[in-house]
């Protein structure tokens, strides 16, 4: 009876030892899935976020061209305005000299 006894408990031990081998691998295999899907989500944020700051880099590059360019035409136009300008002044001044001058040896032949 005492060895049927043992024997009954070697049994239940085995069968107990059994179900905390499978619970053991049920626990490793659902934080091993539980990590992969951690580690997939983490990759899908840092790709996100790297997309979202590639756009946001072509977004800046993109305004600053366009800020540049307007700065560029506006400098172009205020150059262009400003020579138009200096010809004009320049034109009335040699007319102011060249006017002067005949009116000057005019002045002079009748004296």
């Amino acid at each position: 009876m005492e060895e049927k006894i043992v024997g009954q408990s070697i049994e239940r031990f085995l069968e107990i030892d059994s179900k905390a081998v499978e619970i053991r691998e049920k626990r490793d295999k659902s934080l091993a899935d539980l990590e992969s899907r951690y580690r997939r989500e983490i990759q899908e944020m840092i790709e996100s976020f790297n997309r979202e700051i590639d756009q946001t880099v072509k977004d800046i590059y993109a305004k600053a061209i366009l800020t540049g360019n307007q700065q560029v035409e506006k400098i172009q136009k205020d150059t262009t305005e400003l020579i138009k300008n200096m010809e004009a002044r320049f034109t009335q001044v040699k007319d102011e000299i060249k006017d002067e001058f005949i009116n000057t040896i005019f002045d002079l032949k009748r004296y």
